[in-house]
This record gives structure tokens, C-alpha cells and sequence, in this order.
């Protein structure tokens, strides 16, 4: 009795302690209207708060000034959180507003700055209960990167952003926000810029890991361990599970290319049709 219990008692563990919430993770280059839809509905629809973090983007009054006019026309509230430096991210106020938010969203630019201004503070912490509690997370382009705890960095071994480097520890990685599970790395703008490389030379690094490549104007929406393409390019899949790594040489490294409709699970790493 107590073996056949005990499976599922401990998968009723795992399941209420996964987050409510969605991510909405989008390769940049341009979001189709299909994204920002599944976007806004999952922070609440109309009456919703969308709490803007601009910290990666050069333009951070811009940024918020075209979220406030698009959420406006759709009903949702803008809720600023504009982090330039770290100590803003302990500000009493502006974790208040955080707190109070159904969705957030991370603009495009260097995800350096998250990293900086944003990794290992209040804010961080604040944004994980409200996304374990229901709320969405999305972000674009570097928005997209930091949804990983291991994070690109975007440069080189040599502090470049070339992309002419192969292999392991060829590409600069570090700690990202890490609200996708354990185990899995993203990388954005993949076919476009052609960046096979870095992914590639990241999963030498960490054989164990689960790599997403998302293409500009497409996204992945994650709920429920599940990840599902969305909008008008792909997502490549990279799976090492039973790959032979030796040196700079790999074998049997398994690799998917999911178009919208097509979705994974980030645990099982079955695709579905």
C-alpha cells in the first residue's frame, strides 16, 4: 500500500509547489499582436496591473511611455518599477507596487543590467511569489535571456559579441532571474543572428542542460511545465540527453525545430504536435 502511495503523494508535492503563473518569453525582434495577446491575458486581462521593469533598455522613459499608451488602449494598468541602479530594487515603494501587480515585463537591451541591478534582491524575490502566485512574467530579447538562472551574457570568452567562437567555455554565462526550471538555458533572436554557436557551445559546458533557441517574433508560453510556441517563426530545441561529449566533438545530440501550435515539456522533454 504504502508503495503505491507514496508515489503520489510526492508528485502532489511537486505539483503545488510549481508556479501558478505564466511566462511569456519572446525572441524579440517584434512582438505579432497573438503574443502581446497571450500576454496581457495572462496578467488578468482588462483591470490587470503590468508592473514595466525598463532596466535593460538604454531608453527607459521611452519604454514605459509605449507600455503605458499599448496597456492603456487595453484596458490593464501600468504599474512603472524603473531599477537604474541596485538600490532601487530595495526601495519600500517600489516593492509596495510590485506587490500589487498581475504581470510583468521585461524590456529588451543588455541583460547585464538585470543581472547588475535586479539578480539576488528584494525585487527578484517580490516578482518570484507574485509569479508562484499567478502573476505573468514576459520579457523580450534580453528580457527573454534572464528568465534562465543560467544566463548569456551575450560576449565571448574575449568580452566580444562575436559569434565565431566554439566549445566549451566559448561563450560568458552568469546568473540570471531563473524563473524557468533548473536545468534549462535560453537564447533569443536564435535563427535570425545565427546563433547555434553559442547554444551549442553552452550545452558542452553543461551536458545536462535543456537548451531553447526562440526566433524574433516568436515566443514560448510556459504554464504547468509546458512550453508552447507562439507567433510567426520557431524555436529550436537542443536535448543532450544521451549525447557523447569528448573535447570539442559531440555525438547523438538530439535537436527539435517546434513551430506555433507545437510545445515540450521542460520536465519529460516530450514533444508534442
Amino acid at each position: 500500500m504504502l508503495r503505491r502511495i507514496l508515489p503520489l503523494f510526492l508528485a502532489s508535492l511537486v505539483l503545488s509547489a510549481a508556479p501558478r503563473g505564466t511566462l511569456v518569453i519572446v525572441g524579440g525582434g517584434g512582438m505579432p499582436q497573438e503574443i502581446m495577446d497571450a500576454f496581457l491575458a495572462a496578467s488578468g486581462g482588462k483591470g490587470g496591473r503590468v508592473g514595466i521593469i525598463p532596466t535593460s533598455t538604454s531608453d527607459p522613459e521611452g519604454a514605459l511611455k509605449e507600455w503605458r499608451e499599448d496597456l492603456d488602449k487595453a484596458g490593464l494598468v501600468c504599474v512603472p518599477l524603473d531599477v537604474r541602479k541596485r538600490e532601487d530594487a530595495s526601495d519600500s515603494q517600489l516593492l509596495e507596487r510590485a506587490r500589487t501587480c498581475s504581470g510583468f515585463w521585461f524590456s529588451g537591451g543588455d541583460q547585464n543590467r538585470v543581472g547588475d541591478q535586479i539578480v539576488g534582491t528584494p525585487l527578484q524575490q517580490v516578482v518570484r511569489e507574485r509569479y508562484e502566485a499567478g502573476a505573468a512574467i514576459g520579457g523580450t530579447s534580453a528580457g527573454a535571456a534572464i528568465m534562465s538562472k543560467l544566463m548569456l551574457t551575450g560576449d565571448d570568452r574575449n568580452g566580444k559579441e562575436a559569434l565565431s567562437e566554439f566549445g566549451p567555455g566559448a561563450y560568458k554565462t552568469r546568473e540570471g532571474m531563473g524563473f524557468l526550471p533548473e536545468g534549462v538555458v535560453v537564447d533569443q533572436h536564435f535563427l535570425r543572428r545565427g546563433r547555434a554557436n553559442r547554444l551549442f557551445s553552452v550545452i558542452m559546458e553543461h551536458p545536462d542542460f535543456l537548451g531553447l533557441g526562440i526566433d524574433e517574433a516568436t515566443a514560448l508560453l510556459v504554464k504547468d511545465g509546458k512550453a508552447k510556441v507562439v507567433g510567426k517563426r520557431s524555436v529550436m530545441v537542443f536535448d543532450p540527453a544521451g549525447m557523447a561529449l569528448k573535447g570539442a566533438s559531440f555525438q547523438n545530440l538530439r535537436i527539435h525545430v517546434l513551430r506555433s501550435g507545437q510545445s515540450i515539456n521542460l520536465a519529460t522533454r516530450k514533444v508534442a504536435p
